[in-house]
């Protein structure tokens, strides 16, 4: 047994290796690409009107005392640049070598979610898979507020589960509370997930554990919600609306829901396209929840696009060589994590574990469904994680040996 666990040990050890020098290579590829120094603070490698742009002015604007006066973006990827520039300068190395360590450690937290789930086998194929993912290997090095959030929600889901193996015990539903608002302020998207895991705690322990499951449920929505509320209360002071999202949430579902967009053909909608000249805002605009009124089968048919792009492995817009890439782990690993998903039997008898994985997977694609999609797909890169733990369940139980 003690050699087993060595020799897992060993291979974890081996896999979190080869996750680090793919990144750094990826690295060095993405600064000969676009001619950047290690003196340099790396914005030339993004358009003048981009998120990385935003987050960067952000942190320089948290060094220099300029308070964080960036309603479009939530504050957390920002004060973790701003952080790291303060000690270590505006170079590339100084956020892209502690990216390179946190995608790195998402394999490890990869293969502790899959050994609560499954098994320490699966924990490896998983860990592995995603130490040589290519978009996710290529990402890290960005200034993208994924490289942050993907480690705090795994850290949170890690955390919940060690809540459900404990009989929901306090302290890991807290701290799972506490991770889950940390990936909030880097990006707003997680906003409904505790909804949908309050759902799922109801369907499975409603029946064996209902007084104490009141006390859960309560405990994870205070420790997930006060501070965003608390954040919209300083939006409200400083920009008079009561809002913990970003400002252009509503911008965005109206740029993906108009009439112009909505008359594409079938396979068009993938990028959010603004149009600020637009009489009124996300909300009453012509592309708000005006238009999915005036429109539902329009507005049904844009989230059966998206639906159908986010589970898909490329669109029509990136490069030739990016969509073979992309293709080709697609082919990969999302048809045995489908395969996964099945030969798990999540459905049947009491499996709270692979469930409470596909309810983050279900809330990310029916959130992206309904809202929005950009065309490079980067929407689902924070449910490839757990992609990967079904995959890997996959490829082992199809070719595992038969008992004979």
């Amino acid at each position: 047994m003690i050699n087993k666990i060595l020799s897992e040990k060993k291979i974890l050890i081996f896999i979190i290796f080869i996750a680090v020098l793919m990144r750094f290579i990826a690295l060095i590829f993405f600064m000969q690409k676009y001619n950047i120094t290690v003196h340099d603070n790396g914005m030339n490698a993004y358009p003048l009107v981009d998120d990385s742009r935003g987050y960067y002015q952000g942190a320089i604007n948290l060094i220099e005392n300029k308070g964080y006066n960036v309603s479009s973006y939530p504050p957390g990827y920002s004060v973790f640049l701003s952080i790291l520039y303060y000690f270590f300068g505006t170079s590339i190395l100084a956020y892209a070598i502690p990216q390179i360590i946190l995608g790195s450690a998402c394999c490890y937290f990869t293969y502790v979610i899959a050994k609560e789930t499954f098994s320490s086998k699966i924990g490896l194929i998983a860990s592995f898979m995603l130490s040589v993912y290519p978009p996710i290997v290529w990402w890290t090095s960005y200034i993208r507020s994924e490289n942050l959030f993907i480690p705090l929600q795994l850290l949170s889901i890690i955390f919940f589960m060690r809540a459900l193996k404990n009989n929901f015990d306090s302290r890991n539903i807290i701290l799972s509370g506490i991770f889950f608002t940390s990936s909030f302020f880097c990006r707003n998207v997680i906003l409904y997930l505790p909804i949908f895991i309050a759902f799922y705690l109801f369907i499975f322990f409603f029946r064996t554990k209902r007084k104490r499951l009141i006390v859960v449920v309560t405990t994870f929505f205070l420790s997930c919600y006060i501070p965003p509320l608390l954040w919209a209360y300083r939006n409200y002071v400083c920009y008079g609306q009561f809002t913990s999202t970003a400002a252009d949430d509503w911008a965005a579902f109206s740029g993906c829901n108009n009439l112009p967009t909505a008359n594409l053909p079938f396979f068009d909608l993938y990028e959010i396209v603004l149009d600020y000249n637009k009489e009124g805002d996300g909300l009453s605009g012509i592309g708000g929840v005006a238009f999915v009124k005036e429109y539902p089968m329009k507005y049904l048919k844009l989230c059966l696009k998206r639906f159908l792009a986010y589970w898909s492995p490329t669109t029509k817009t990136p490069r030739f060589i990016k969509k073979v890439v992309d293709t080709l782990v697609y082919i990969i690993v999302f048809p045995m994590a489908l395969y996964g998903f099945y030969k798990s039997k999540w459905w049947a008898g009491f499996k709270p574990a692979p469930t409470l994985l596909i309810t983050v997977i279900l809330y990310y694609t029916v959130l992206h469904s309904l809202v929005a999609l950009d065309h490079n797909l980067i929407y689902t890169y924070p449910i490839i994680p757990l992609v990967c733990i079904f995959s890997a369940y996959g490829y082992y139980a199809y070719f595992k040996p038969s008992k004979t």
